[in-house]
């Protein structure tokens, strides 16, 4: 097996263990020395964070908060509801009639009611007419225009106050401003919102759609947070992931929570019947709290960490799988009382589960993709019995979300998982059991192995450095760290046959093309929509695969023409909170341009499609950077 020469050894290591070259990187990894440069990536506690970072994830609040912080600052307030009024105030019968009326007007005969309403002063009888239900007036016909005409005022007072709390753009603003917000450009926006109150420029933000706020990061949040508070949790962590990828010192460990996250993917969307968007709220502490602390240590901890999180938890609904024998007790029965010794109650109020009964979706999917492989030796029978393993393994309530097992939930009954004997009585730690028994199952070193060399090696890694990862996870009981630098140290991943043999993803060629134009990037917002339209909506992908680790998704017609305008875009400044530095262009030609944005010589093919992309024309630097960036060279890592 031929090794690379050592000119691109370098920027190999840089393709595949960052998010893409910046500029002066290739540099520092030779002056450091390859070896050293991947052992401090491999122990990011020894880089010191780029200060930058720091000042672009402050404002994204949700970060380093709490879940259930998040679940109470971002869950849309209920609006109080319109208060039953007439044209001349709030209705209250008590405060006008007698007891012995009220009981007239309301279900006494159509002679009482009729007698009552004439006894009464004409200003008295029209706030009652104004108020009265209509099935109460169809039997007082004597009054029933007078009653009519009242009820219209009242309707149109209550839509009113329905305008006034929920506001439109001809409410809030004149023609010329409407005209302005809906499709004025930066400098016009910038003079409306500057005109408007606080209030009102987040009112009118609220109606705009989110791309009309591109360039207004700061309105864009207060407005998302106003129309879906919920999203704006995930929002932070959509941006922080790109702020990430481009500046963070500590590129591997970023490239890796991305791997992982997508290992053990959670969808955001997913519908929690009792919270539209609810997984919107939790997304961040799952990578924060389940994932990132567990992409350098032993898999097992990872696991663990995933299969007990509420993202996870609701996204693969083990938080309502349960034993048949929990439909007889806890919130599914009438009665409460205790069941294998403890209260079996621990949901009262409106978020009582519904009885599902034994739900097989994380005991398939813990197996199938998560571990040991579709094709790593567990049947229909493993599947049910790690369900039933994990029932109990539940959410306390939405409100403050945290793992917890409910013991009136669980199969006591014993279990055979993988020809593993799970003794009866067990509770919880039949589910710890399943995650010991996955975790050193040889099956599964083979898998996570071939996963990680796809992402950093080949679509179809050799058979021989899977093998010596998959022995390296058995004797290392799973470390993640040590499983990674066989692979980094290994002749495959620097053999001629590994250079330039993965497509990049949407998001690694984003972020990659913003640090290669070392762009200052100030809001990731439109930079998100681009990943997005490009085919890879961060934390959106709806089945648990999540997205895939191959080249072939990755090349439809419509996604290379993607590519193509966004890195004109990109190369021309066009991209909102994103401005390219000049620098990295200025004084160069064709050739030292394709050097600097892929850190080496350009191809003949690439160089050929600049020269006729560029002929009979005074090519600026950006546009020959846009062919650099929208070319094979740059597409490959």
């Amino acid at each position: 097996m031929k090794r690379l020469v050592p000119a691109t050894i370098a920027i190999h290591a840089l393709n595949r263990l960052t998010f893409g070259p910046h500029p002066g990187d290739v540099e520092e990894v030779r002056r450091i020395g390859l070896a050293k440069w991947i052992e401090l990536q491999l122990h990011p506690d020894r880089i010191q964070e780029n200060p930058v970072l720091e000042g672009k994830l402050k404002p994204l609040a949700t970060l380093n908060m709490s879940m259930a912080d998040v679940v109470r600052e971002y869950t849309p307030r209920p609006q109080e509801p319109i208060a039953m009024t007439t044209p001349f105030g709030p209705l209250n019968l008590n405060s006008i009639l007698s007891l012995d009326q009220v009981r007239k007007v309301m279900n006494g005969t159509a002679e009482e009611r009729t007698e009552v309403l004439k006894s009464l002063p004409p200003g008295k009888r029209k706030e009652v007419l104004a108020g009265l239900p209509p099935n109460v007036l169809a039997y007082t016909p004597e009054f029933k225009d007078e009653a009519a005409e009242l009820q219209k005022m009242r309707q149109q007072q209550i839509q009113m106050e329905a305008r006034k709390r929920n506001p439109q753009l001809t409410d809030l603003l004149n023609q010329d401003q409407i005209n302005a917000a809906r499709s004025g450009n930066k400098d016009q926006l910038t003079a409306l919102f500057a005109y408007l109150d606080p209030d009102k420029r987040v009112a009118v933000g609220s109606l705009l759609p989110l791309q009309s706020l591109a360039d207004f990061p700061e309105l864009r949040r207060a407005a998302r947070f106003t129309r879906t508070p919920r999203q704006v949790a995930s929002d932070d962590l959509k941006q922080a992931k790109l702020f990430r990828a481009i500046y963070s010192k500590r590129q591997l460990e970023e490239v890796l929570v991305d791997f992982w996250y997508n290992h053990f993917n959670v969808d955001l969307n997913k519908n929690v019947r009792f919270a539209p968007n609810f997984v919107h709220l939790l997304i961040g502490s799952y990578e924060r709290d389940a994932i990132r602390p567990h992409v350098f240590g032993h898999f097992k901890d990872l696991l663990l960490a995933t299969a007990r999180h509420p993202a996870m938890l609701y996204y693969l609904d083990n938080w309502e799988s349960m034993t048949p024998e929990g439909l007889q007790v806890g919130p599914f029965a009438p009665r409460r009382g205790n069941v294998n010794g403890q209260a079996n109650a621990i949901l009262p109020g409106p978020f009582d589960r519904l009885a599902h009964g034994l739900n097989e979706n994380y005991g398939r999917e813990v197996m199938e993709l998560h571990t040991l492989g579709v094709n790593g030796g567990y049947t229909q029978a493993d599947v049910i019995a790690v369900a039933r393993c994990f029932t109990g393994w539940t959410v306390t309530n939405p409100e403050n979300p945290e793992f917890v097992f409910a013991s009136f939930m669980h199969d006591f009954r014993e279990k055979t998982v993988l020809g593993h004997k799970i003794s009866a009585g067990g509770g919880e730690q039949d589910g710890l059991q399943v995650i010991d028994i996955l975790a050193h199952h040889p099956s599964t070193a083979k898998f996570i192995s071939k996963e990680l060399a796809q992402r950093f090696v080949a679509d179809d890694p050799p058979q021989a450095l899977v093998d010596r990862m998959a022995r390296t996870f058995m004797k290392t009981d799973g470390d993640l760290r040590a499983v990674m630098k066989t692979m980094f140290t290994s002749t495959e991943f620097f053999s001629e046959g590994a250079w330039k043999s993965k497509i990049k993803s949407p998001l690694e060629m984003v972020a990659g093309a913003v640090r290669a134009l070392n762009a200052d990037t100030n809001d990731t917002f439109a930079l998100l929509q681009k990943v997005a339209d490009l085919g890879e909506p961060l934390y959106g992908k709806l089945e648990p695969t999540g997205y895939s680790n191959t080249g072939e998704t990755w090349l439809s017609t419509a996604g290379v023409l993607g590519r193509l305008n966004f890195a004109r875009a990109l190369a021309s400044g066009l991209i909102p909170g994103v401005k390219p530095d000049p620098s990295v262009l200025t004084g160069k030609d064709a050739a030292a341009i394709g050097r600097q944005l892929l850190g080496h010589n350009v191809s003949a093919q690439t160089t050929a499609s600049i020269a006729q992309g560029t002929q009979n024309r005074n090519a600026s630097g950006p546009f020959t950077a846009s062919l650099v960036l929208g070319s094979p060279d740059f597409q490959r890592r």
